[in-house]
């Protein structure tokens, strides 16, 4: 029962953070990259809790202690044309706790590709109404464990998702946007020959809750900056709860809401850096941790291909 125990958590921390924005441009938000711009995001993250939801029972587990998820992001975006973005992300992921016996995992994730699209752009003096619709995928590019929650830095499953951006803008710098969209994710092999979750499976193979993901953002955005703050969720369509002093599995139901505060603030004396922020907290959920995050990064902006475009059009002068 003791070995059960310590191996209980519920918190699936580490895809709490997939609820973050970067404030960079992001497959996810309304502001988008003119056609030959590069965006370079590096930042680093950090989650944690010692409360979590098992099933709907917000508990504590002492022989966990505080969980901590550390992340290292690196990303990049480009604009292929003005309608056109293009984004790609890796990230490092470190998890581990400050009490019991459970080994720390870390390692690098799953790599993700995702596009956006301008589908309609309509502007009067007053407001601006934008819609965007993204695509995108992701998959595993370690052999890590899945099936050692919430150690696992990794669901191990391939994912395919679209989704929808609403944002208006109004000329004050004053904007509102609305996000939706479904990932749908492969099944996995987990490293057993029968498991137990609603009833026994004799099979290595797992399946891995689809889930529907969104946000409510406003914020504001004007030359020097943005801020905004936003409510967010994500539901699984499927799966079951954690049973009483259980350990998790990734065909667990994991739902949570959060709400987020977050920030850019770009960096005069060079062109396109910035530096972005952001705070999150889980307020509601379902075999997740009642986790607290932060992130701090740098972006920059620029036209590496500029010069070169600019002279071959003389060349051709």
């Amino acid at each position: 029962m003791l070995s059960r125990i310590l191996k209980t958590a519920c918190g699936l921390l580490a895809f709490s953070l997939s609820f973050m924005s970067l404030h960079a441009q992001t497959p996810t938000d309304g502001f988008t990259m003119s056609k030959g711009e590069l965006c370079l995001v590096g930042a680093y993250a950090q989650s944690s809790w010692k409360e979590y939801w098992e099933g709907t029972r917000l508990r504590e587990n002492l022989n966990i202690g505080t969980f901590t998820s550390k992340r290292i992001m690196p990303m990049a975006g480009y604009g292929i044309t003005d309608r056109w973005n293009v984004f790609a992300g890796l990230p490092y992921i470190s998890n581990s706790s400050d009490a019991g016996t459970m080994m720390p995992k870390e390692g690098w994730q799953d790599i993700s590709l995702d596009v956006k699209f301008k589908a309609f752009d309509n502007k009067n003096k007053k407001l601006r109404l934008m819609t965007f619709f993204t695509a995108g995928g992701s998959t595993p590019v370690s052999n890590y464990v899945p099936d050692f929650l919430p150690y696992s830095i990794g669901l191990g499953a391939t994912t395919a998702k679209l989704g929808v951006v609403e944002q208006v803008e109004h000329q004050s710098g004053l904007f509102a946007t609305l996000y939706t969209g479904y990932q749908m994710r492969s099944k996995i092999d987990v490293e057993r020959s029968s498991y137990y979750t609603d009833r026994q499976y004799y099979s290595k193979e797992m399946a891995v809750p689809d889930v529907w993901e969104g946000s409510v953002r406003i914020g504001y955005n004007k030359k020097l900056g943005r801020i905004h703050a936003a409510y967010n969720w994500n539901i699984s369509t499927s799966g079951t709860d954690m049973r009483r002093n259980d350990m998790p599995y990734p065909g667990n139901k994991m739902d949570a809401q959060t709400i987020s505060i977050g920030g850019l603030l770009w960096i005069p004396p060079v062109k396109g850096l910035a530096v972005h922020a952001m705070a999150d907290q889980v307020i509601a959920g379902r075999n997740m941790g009642k986790a607290f995050t932060w992130m701090a990064g740098l972006q920059y902006v620029f036209k590496p291909f500029q010069k070169k475009q600019k002279d071959n059009e003389t060349k051709q002068q």
